[in-house]
């Protein structure tokens, strides 16, 4: 068997803790991890604020490649046939771009992870995470940033919502780019799930047979809900102007991505904003 790798292509907030628990659970002889974070980790296992920043203005430039080296040779001397790496910072800062090293070693499985647009909106607006641009540098996108799929100026009209709205855009127009843009790719794989199937041993047994584990849903060790918020910092006024932005807002995720890869941009090039 070839070996396997394992990332996710969202947005956080979607359901990454649960289904890096899945995968523990029931991939067999997986080296399966989070988000690699602390004090060592950061530019190391996981791209640091330059890099996202970078990536996000001037595009896949050496300082960008140079720690997709790095990192990518580290994983490539796990022993384990298949890893998984399900943290969202990844693809943010130019994984896909230079992918090529694990394509050529074995098969890359990127899995775009969706869930209720207003459910991940108003999960990052009551954590304060877009109220802070340091956030967003380092672990989101900034809707500041001249290399994008999805204009923010209308978003950033409305503010901390219209911010993390239009992250949520951002993040599943980038998925289907990717989706276009390995298509030629033999070698790394595609595969499209919502939070809500793979919650359910039906769908957590679609995917994982997807990903080579012939497993029936009966026979599926389901992990119980992670990460889920237990604090509302905002009254019922704020949560239903979020609700309201989102349902006025339906992602266009798979046309903006066409719009984008047919015009002939890269998010590799960081071609100044429109």
């Amino acid at each position: 068997m070839p070996r396997q790798f394992l990332f996710p292509l969202t947005t956080g907030r979607s359901g990454t803790v649960f289904l890096t628990e899945l995968l523990r659970l029931n991939w067999s002889g997986a080296e399966v991890h989070h988000e690699r974070l602390g004090y060592t980790a950061l530019g190391v296992d996981t791209p640091d604020a330059s890099h996202f920043t970078f990536f996000n203005s001037v595009g896949n430039v050496e300082h960008v490649q140079d720690f997709w080296r790095r990192k990518l040779a580290r994983v490539l001397e796990s022993p384990a046939a298949r890893y998984a790496e399900v943290s969202h910072f990844l693809f943010k800062a130019g994984l896909v771009e230079n992918i090529a090293p694990l394509a050529e070693a074995g098969e890359v499985h990127l899995v775009i992870l969706t869930r209720d647009t207003f459910k991940i909106q108003w999960s990052y607006v009551n954590r304060f995470e877009f109220a802070n641009f340091g956030y967003t540098w380092l672990f989101a996108l900034d809707p500041r940033y001249p290399n994008t799929v999805v204009r923010s100026d209308p978003f950033m009209k409305h503010g901390v919502a219209g911010n993390a709205l239009w992250y949520v855009h951002e993040v599943f127009a980038r998925a289907e780019y990717y989706a276009l843009l390995t298509a030629d790719m033999p070698n790394v794989h595609i595969h499209r799930v919502d939070l809500s199937e793979i919650t359910r041993p039906e769908g957590a047994a679609r995917l994982l047979r997807a990903l080579g584990e012939e497993i029936d849903p009966d026979d599926v060790r389901m992990p119980p809900r992670q990460n889920a918020t237990k604090q509302t910092m905002f009254d019922d006024k704020m949560k239903d102007f979020c609700r309201r932005l989102a349902k006025g807002t339906p992602l266009q995720s798979e046309t903006m991505a066409r719009r984008f890869f047919d015009s002939g941009r890269r998010l590799s090039d960081g071609r100044a904003r429109r």
